[in-house]
């Protein structure tokens, strides 16, 4: 039996990592403490293949932890790096907003930007911040929050996005039952992963020790 474990992430600049407590050598004692033999993480596999094709690739490669500090850190300890993230370029600008009127819009951008605050502000209290149990469900109340303002687009952009990515890893599971396997990805997809990585005959390890 293998041993998956979810590492959330951070997206963001260096000022906002310093803030929460979540600075990328954080993320990388995590990842390292884990010893993963496998990675899955937040990188669309199109994209993935144009950086293996040429390693001065510019191009999109995921959040910019990635080529920031988990890509080279898979390149350096020899850490299979496998892509699983998913989404169309045309989904990119897509507003939970857009079917309000303008004042409507204002006053949900107000909103949504007080509920990120709130989330950040509990989030950083974890022993490894952004990934505990806790986060999970208040980060799932706000994607909750989101969805039923566009179902729609919700469906499209955060549940079938979410099943996708969790379908290629379970396809990495299933080829690799021995192995220790290391999720990464954005902390409000830990609620979703560990929902879902938890019904497996694994060994499910979240938050990381």
């Amino acid at each position: 039996m293998g041993t998956v474990g979810i590492l959330g992430t951070m997206h963001g600049e260096d000022s906002f990592r310093e803030e929460i407590g979540y600075t990328l050598d954080v993320m990388k004692e995590a990842i390292l403490n884990f010893k993963p033999d496998i990675i899955c993480g937040e990188v669309r596999p199109e994209d993935w293949q144009k950086y293996c094709e040429d390693k001065n690739y510019s191009g999109y490669l995921g959040p910019n932890e990635y080529r920031r500090m988990i890509i080279p850190l898979c390149e350096k300890e020899n850490i299979k790096f496998v892509p699983v993230d998913w989404f169309e370029d045309d989904m990119i600008g897509l507003s939970y907003f857009r079917n309000y009127d303008k004042p409507t819009q204002e006053a949900l951008l107000n909103e949504v930007e007080q509920k990120y605050k709130e989330i950040f502000e509990f989030g950083k209290r974890s022993r490894l911040p952004l990934n505990s149990i806790e986060w999970n469900e208040v980060t799932r109340e706000k994607q909750n929050w989101l969805g039923s303002l566009d179902s729609t687009l919700h469906n499209i952009y955060w549940i079938a996005r979410n099943q996708l990515m969790l379908e290629r890893i379970k396809k990495v599971i299933n080829e690799n039952k021995d192995k220790r396997i290391l999720c990464t990805v954005g902390a409000e997809h830990n609620y979703f992963y560990y929902d879902e990585l938890k019904k497996l005959n694994c060994e499910l390890v979240f938050p990381l020790k």
